[in-house]
């Protein structure tokens, strides 16, 4: 997995590529993160060590920004950032950097109206952005020849209205962060940097100032909210395909800016295992934000998801596949006992433990001598996986032991009367785990299967006895389709639009036949719905995949909710000729058991629209 630049110095890389195996970990695979403050303002490590003291443990991430007051540049946090990396931490960089043609306080919170002249240097607001980045390029200069590969994340939230970059064109943002990333790389020669690009998760348009993955190397999201699980905005942001992260986190500030109600930073680390698993890293913000001025900070840290300072080691590459999308159906937890599985050519066991566990409190384990040649740790029983895309499992190697170059897992299953072999391939593991994936759609006799297994092979030279792990054997069911138009309409109508909807052929994102109607280009909005009662109860999200013949506009994706027709929306995504698929997090949704309507909201963006388009909706799921 390399970075965006390929003239990335080794140890930029090899951050870029950890980063991007974590999350085939069955733990130890979300590096916590704190902000430490404002370079030459409120940079200071009190607020750390006070984490330390209440948590046990330093965070893995420490975040310094070199904007000071609006319009000044400071970078002396950069000793304490060397030291920091020095003793085996990461570090992050953010800008708040003095609006070009209002440098003060005021002028960080006003929108740049000049935005567009960034990149000319002909002007003088050209010349003032340049003069700051030459600032800022001294400040990651002095990291770069100490060593210090550094997550620099520049001119966050920018699809929200907080500072003088936010709500901007996005094409012109785009084409400022690639002029800045040019300038920085190329120009001034900063091999260091792992790009990170941050929008806010309240505001919509998350992903369309995004300039590029040759110009990204890290995607997230800036939160700030009361319910962590119902964050919106994390598939849009995975789908672009790089390491994830949640670039802020806080609780929701109040009236003037007070936090009314404190966070239970333990939902955040619950809401990343369950909802948002992809995630490689978080920062917490400092002062009333921070998670020792809230609760539940030991959780966070003390969570065995969570990677603290002691426990980065770059070297440490866990390989997997990716999880396919659907809806798990648990098939085994060891949290009753063995549940019918075995052991095959092990010491010792298998056993429900509770030493180690990636979900509930207990795993299976068995001893195994690391001096043969293989191991199982498997379920004999006749079972039907018909319907089931994947099999998924969560595995692991115990501490003790020579291990050598380390043991492989394969997930396996057996089906029909001569007990055919398939597997999903041998994963390295260690006792940090792996997720293992077991791909069904190449399966013969899924209604046959005669054994469900893990086989642990040691790698040559290995000897003594240790102990092997499996936990959360689970079954990714397809996607629930609720409307797929290869028969009709379905029951969804039109509000607002040219023409009415009806089943066409004329472009389908699965099957032959998808929902589309002609929209007016100049009209503010215009709606396709389906007005009925739905029970989306114990359900995660919502899907739909949705195109235009014409770009320029917007698609939400909402529902809405009992008699009182509550609306919920995933927030605005660019729309045009490409397929788009939207995502609601259904977490986020109050009485899911009572929907009452599911739609699509169309929306004109700018000014100056003329004609028709037709606007398409197909296969809209439930997960």
């Amino acid at each position: 997995m390399p970075p965006s630049d390929p003239q990335a110095t080794s140890a930029t890389r090899d951050v870029r590529d950890w980063l991007g195996h974590l999350g085939n970990r069955a733990q130890n695979r979300v590096v916590s993160g704190q902000f430490a403050g404002y370079s030459g303002k409120t940079f200071s490590l009190a607020q750390v060590e006070e984490s330390k003291a209440q948590t046990g443990a330093y965070p893995g991430l420490l975040g310094c920004d070199y904007g000071h007051d609006g319009n000044a540049i400071d970078h002396t946090c950069n000793a304490t950032l060397k030291d920091w990396a020095a003793s085996g931490g990461l570090v992050t960089v953010s800008a708040h950097l003095p609006n070009p043609d209002q440098p003060d306080w005021s002028g960080l919170f006003s929108k740049l109206a000049t935005f567009d002249r960034l990149t000319d240097r002909t002007t003088g607001t050209g010349r003032r952005w340049q003069a700051e980045l030459d600032r800022v390029a001294e400040g990651l200069r002095d990291l770069a020849d100490a060593g210090v590969p550094v997550l620099f994340r520049p001119l966050h939230e920018m699809n929200g209205d907080s500072f003088w970059w936010s709500a901007q064109d996005p094409q012109t943002f785009a084409a400022v962060w690639r002029d800045m990333y040019g300038y920085l790389t190329e120009v001034k020669g900063l091999h260091n940097l792992l790009w990170v690009y941050a929008p806010d998760c309240n505001y919509g348009k998350r992903s369309s100032y995004y300039p590029g993955g040759a110009y990204t190397d890290v995607v997230g999201l800036d939160c700030y909210v009361r319910e962590p699980a119902a964050v919106q905005g994390y598939d849009e942001l995975v789908a672009l395909g790089k390491p994830f992260a949640f670039a802020e986190i806080g609780p929701r500030s109040g009236p003037g800016g007070v936090i009314d109600v404190p966070l239970d930073y333990g939902k955040w680390i619950d809401a990343i295992r369950t909802r948002f698993p992809a995630t490689a890293y978080f920062m917490a913000w400092n002062d009333q934000w921070r998670p020792t001025a809230n609760t539940g900070a030991a959780r966070l840290m003390g969570d065995p998801w969570t990677i603290t300072r002691g426990e980065i080691a770059l070297s440490a590459r866990t390989e997997g596949g990716p999880i396919p999308a659907g809806t798990p159906v648990p098939l085994a937890d060891f949290e009753s006992g063995t549940q019918g599985w075995g052991g095959w050519q092990v010491l010792a066991g298998p056993w429900s433990v509770d030493e180690w566990a990636t979900q509930g409190g207990r795993s299976l384990k068995a001893d195994v001598d690391l001096a043969a040649p293989e191991a199982y740790l498997n379920r004999v029983a006749p079972q039907n996986l018909t319907g089931y895309r994947a099999l998924t499992a969560t595995v692991r190697t115990a501490e003790w032991g020579n291990h050598a170059a380390g043991t492989t897992a394969k997930f396996y299953i057996r089906t029909g009367a001569g007990s055919a072999w398939y597997d999903g391939g041998a994963v390295r593991v260690g006792p940090n785990g792996a997720v293992l994936s077991l791909d069904l759609s190449r399966v013969a006799d899924l209604g046959d299967v005669r054994e469900i297994g893990v086989l642990f092979r040691p790698a040559p030279g290995a000897s003594g006895r240790s102990a092997v792990y499996v936990d959360d054997v689970t079954a990714i069911a397809a996607p629930t389709l609720v409307s797929g138009f290869e028969s009709g309409t379905e029951g969804w109508t039109g509000y607002l639009t040219a023409t009415a909807p009806a089943s066409t052929s004329d472009w389908a994102s699965e099957g032959g036949r998808s929902l589309g109607a002609e929209i007016d280009l100049a009209a503010p909005e215009a709606y396709v719905d389906r007005r009925a009662q739905f029970d989306l109860s114990g359900r995660r999200t919502l899907t739909a995949t949705v195109r235009a013949t014409a770009s320029g506009g917007t698609a939400k994706l909402y529902v809405k909710t009992t008699a009182a027709n509550t609306w919920y929306d995933a927030g605005a995504v660019p729309l045009g000729p490409d397929a788009t698929t939207l995502t609601l997090n259904l977490a986020g949704v109050g009485s899911p058991g009572d929907i009452r309507e599911i739609g699509v909201q169309f929306e004109r963006r700018g000014a100056g629209g003329t004609g028709r388009a037709v606007v398409f909706v197909d296969e809209v799921t439930v997960r």
